[in-house]
């Protein structure tokens, strides 16, 4: 019972009071099993193991419960595609240009998020925390385009284009920021990575055409067709992801869920090159495209390492009740039961 019930929780890649209650509730049906077979003369070691045969693999039982209980429902669905449907208003209505609108949607995300976070952090949560992390993403990646600046120049010049207290404090800013980051990422990938990965769905854009934008500076004093052109491909790009979003919601399936996110990330890079005349060469997309998949992927990792399990329980077995006419847990322990 203890290894089949910490097996099935290892995959089951839900929340963990989510996961508490689906473990108790199928040992309830184990234990009635059980008691069944004691009950037409079989010990209790015999029918223990013949109810978890009659169970099935816990492999197969995890992957279905996880399909249930993961399906969003249409509210929530509705209100996980939101921030993208907002952003997707904001390019093309050409409020990003404001830093009042930016400040405001910034806000209401970090907002949401840990109103989200307090309720216990439900499914359409993730979307509005991903955007949480697009201002530390972005500076880290300032940071780090500074220092290998810095460190080209010492290469070929021997100098240094800015003061060494400079560089000092940025080395320090991305040690912390990434530390920052990987915390928070390895919070919100406890319970299911994917759902890490579907908040981080829209950061590889955005750094992406932020940084375009950096290194055309003269675009942001251009109000012609170029402009409005390439905020329309941007919230193109944003609807787009809604409706990835939506469709991660409404499909259950772990695999189809991966897929998906393994899918649109680099299309959404590719057709951001397509619509960005004059952008980065092919290598060079190709490049950003295999970085942003492999940080799209990376909260695997930590849920590899996490294990994503709760802690077993107690050492123990069932035995005869004579009083409830049924199964009770003997510990070997001197723990209490569940």
């Amino acid at each position: 019972m203890r290894g089949y019930l910490s097996g099935l929780g290892r995959q089951l890649h839900l929340r963990p009071l989510e996961r508490k209650e689906i473990l108790h509730e199928l040992q309830s049906h184990i234990d009635d099993r059980a008691r069944e077979l004691m009950d037409a003369g079989a010990p209790y070691e015999e029918a223990l193991e013949q109810a978890l045969r009659d169970f099935g693999d816990s492999g197969r039982i995890a992957r279905g419960l996880y399909e249930v209980h993961s399906r969003g429902s249409w509210y929530h669905t509705l209100l996980g595609i939101l921030p993208h449907i907002l952003l997707s208003l904001m390019f093309a209505l050409h409020l990003w240009t404001s830093p009042g609108w930016v400040a405001f949607m910034l806000g209401v995300a970090m907002v949401i998020s840990v109103f989200g976070w307090k309720m216990g952090r439900p499914r359409w949560t993730y979307p509005w925390l991903g955007y949480c992390l697009v201002v530390p993403v972005i500076s880290w990646g300032l940071a780090m385009s500074s220092v290998a600046l810095g460190a080209w120049s010492v290469i070929t010049h021997w100098s240094l284009p800015l003061g060494v207290p400079i560089y000092f404090v940025s080395f320090i800013y991305i040690a912390v920021s990434l530390w920052l980051v990987i915390r928070f990422v390895s919070r919100v990938a406890k319970p299911d990575w994917v759902m890490a990965s579907l908040a981080a769905l829209p950061i590889p854009f955005l750094a992406y055409w932020f940084f375009y934008f950096y290194s055309r500076a003269n675009l942001l004093q251009s109000q012609g067709q170029s402009l409005e052109k390439v905020d329309s491909s941007a919230a193109v790009v944003f609807l787009i992801v809604a409706a990835a979003t939506a469709v991660f919601f409404r499909m259950g399936h772990r695999m189809v869920r991966v897929a998906l996110l393994v899918i649109t990330a680099p299309s959404m890079i590719v057709l951001a090159w397509v619509s960005y005349q004059g952008g980065p060469g092919y290598v060079a997309v190709f490049i950003f495209s295999a970085v942003s998949l492999a940080a799209l992927l990376s909260p695997a990792l930590l849920d590899i390492r996490s294990g994503d399990a709760e802690p077993s329980p107690a050492p123990g077995r069932l035995a005869p009740n004579s009083d409830r006419g049924g199964l009770q847990v003997e510990q070997t322990s001197g723990s209490s039961a569940e």
